[in-house]
């Protein structure tokens, strides 16, 4: 009897070590994967402010800015953020939002390298990617509560006002040419091998516009363009009907309608 007992005694023994030992291993086993959410933000903010440093200094030097300037301040930034493109997101909007980002920055630096700072093709190049760029901080702060050190917050204040200004901008745009781009022209043949083409068209967009002007691509039957032609109106209100009108030398078989020019009226 003594023996079965302590038998007994050294089983029980046992299964309490092996559930010990089970919950230890449990208690090993990692936790979950390495999500970068967290850390981005943070990244995010401090590679914004040493941006902002290198700026400032290069500002109160009074040395003029070059293609090196400008590159550095970028690759400030995009040194704080490249360790991320390859991390693993929680919030696959967030990940989607900041891979976005780190590619404008490194198209920023390609630009500096690729055109001369005074060159037309860099001033466009880099005021488009400056508004992608403060339209997607202004995404950071309002969705992910981005923030920086009293420092540096009224240069992203600044940033951000901006960003409103560029996002009405592309609103505009789209919506000019969504509208454009829905227009279609009738072809009339005057005879003499001269054509004129007209269209009217309701302001849709709620926007006031002042001139807009438009150019008609004219296609052959093969798809070749043979030429180009120009409408417009000096004032377009919305909710106003405008009657577009063209003229050209060329029996098109497919018109090509875009927007060359526009303004915006109060």
């Amino acid at each position: 009897m003594i023996a079965r007992r302590a038998l007994l005694a050294v089983a029980g023994s046992l299964v309490l070590t092996g559930l010990l030992g089970a919950c230890d291993a449990q208690q090993a086993e990692p936790e979950g994967p390495d999500y970068a959410d967290d850390e981005v933000i943070k990244a995010l903010a401090e590679g914004l402010e040493k941006r902002f440093d290198i700026a400032d200094e290069r500002e109160e030097s009074g040395e003029p800015q070059t293609a090196e300037t400008f590159s550095e301040a970028a690759s400030a930034e995009l040194d704080a953020l490249e360790p991320f493109r390859g991390r693993e997101f929680e919030d696959h909007d967030l990940q989607e939002e900041v891979i976005s980002y780190i590619n404008i920055i490194e198209d920023s630096v390609e630009l500096t390298e690729k055109y001369p700072i005074d060159s037309v093709e860099f001033s466009d190049g880099w005021t488009d990617l400056y508004e992608q760029r403060v339209m997607a901080l202004k995404t950071f702060v309002d969705n992910y509560g981005l923030t920086v050190d009293k420092a540096h917050e009224a240069t992203l204040n600044e940033l951000l006002v901006e960003a409103n200004a560029a996002g009405e901008r592309v609103k505009t745009e789209t919506a000019i040419e969504d509208l454009v781009g829905s227009i279609v022209f009738t072809k009339n043949d005057e005879g003499f091998g001269t054509y004129t083409y007209t269209a009217t068209v309701q302001n849709t967009t709620g926007i006031n516009f002042g001139q807009v002007s438009l150019t008609l691509g004219l296609y052959d039957s093969e798809g070749v363009k043979v030429e180009e032609s120009y409408a417009s109106t000096s004032s377009w209100p919305a909710g106003e009907t405008v009657r577009f009108e063209a003229f050209g030398q060329t029996d098109a078989a497919q018109i090509k309608v875009s927007v060359s020019y526009y303004e915006m009226e109060d």
